[in-house]
C-alpha cells in the first residue's frame, strides 16, 4: 500500500535546548529570548535584588585561588555565588532548564559537560567588565558560558550591552547584546572575547559556566 505524505505524523519541532545546541554547533554562540516565563524571571530578579539590598554581594575579582585579585581597571561588578545544594524554587527550575541544555549539547557536540557553577551579578550604574575570556589562565575547565538576564523593561538608552566579539580572526567584529529580561546568551568560553559596557541603571544577571574534565 502506498504511503502518502498526508498520512505521516507531523515533524516534532525542536526543543529550545536542541535549538540552542544546533546554533552553538553552527556559530559557537546563541541568543535566545523568552527562555523562561516572565513570572519566573520576575521571581529571580526579586531574589537577586533582595540579596543585593541585604549586602550579600561582594566585589568581583579576576583569577582564582591564590591568584584572585580585585582590579578596578578590569571589572567593577559585584557577585554572589550560588550553592547548588541551597537553591530557591525559582533557581532550581532554572537549573533544570540548564540541565536540559547540558544534555542536548553533549548529545550533539560530544563535549562531556558535567558540572555547572554560577553566580548572580549586579552592575551598579557606571560599572563594567573589560574585554576578557571566560577561562582562568592555564585552566581550561570552563567550556560553555550561559548568561541569563533578569532586568525589567531594559532599553537601548540604558546601556549595559554585552559586547560579544564574534570573529576570532577579526578583532573589530562584534555584536552588542542588550541585557533584556528573559534573554539567555550562550557561547563557548574559550573562543569568544566579550565585555560588559557601563549602564545607567542597575543591571542584574545570572551567569553560569558548564565545565568539562581536563
Amino acid at each position: 500500500m502506498a504511503c502518502h505524505a498526508s498520512s505521516l505524523p507531523p515533524e516534532r519541532p525542536p526543543e529550545p535546548a536542541e535549538q540552542i545546541a544546533a546554533t552553538l554547533a553552527d556559530q559557537g554562540w546563541c541568543v535566545s529570548d523568552r527562555v523562561l516565563a516572565p513570572l519566573h524571571i520576575s521571581q529571580l530578579r526579586h531574589e537577586a535584588r533582595q540579596r543585593w539590598q541585604a549586602g550579600r554581594f561582594r566585589r568581583a575579582g579576576v583569577g582564582c585561588g591564590e591568584d584572585l585579585q580585585v582590579r578596578d581597571e578590569v571589572r567593577t561588578d559585584r557577585i554572589a555565588w550560588l550553592d547548588p545544594n541551597d537553591l530557591s524554587a525559582a533557581q532550581r527550575l532554572y537549573w533544570h532548564q540548564l540541565e536540559q541544555l547540558r544534555l542536548a549539547v553533549n548529545r550533539s557536540l560530544f563535549l562531556g559537560l558535567y558540572a555547572l557553577e554560577a553566580h548572580l551579578a549586579v552592575y551598579p550604574p557606571g560599572t563594567y567588565y573589560r574585554k576578557h575570556l571566560d577561562q582562568f589562565r592555564g585552566i581550561g575547565e570552563r567550556t560553555l558560558s550561559c548568561i541569563l538576564y533578569l532586568n525589567d523593561a531594559w532599553q537601548a538608552q540604558d546601556g549595559g550591552a554585552l559586547r560579544l566579539y564574534t570573529d576570532p580572526n577579526d578583532p573589530e567584529q562584534s555584536e552588542p547584546i542588550l541585557p533584556e529580561g528573559g534573554r539567555l546568551v550562550t557561547f563557548f568560553s574559550a573562543r569568544f572575547l566579550h565585555e560588559v559596557e557601563p549602564a545607567t541603571r542597575e543591571r542584574f544577571s545570572l551567569t553560569g559556566w558548564f565545565k568539562r574534565r581536563g
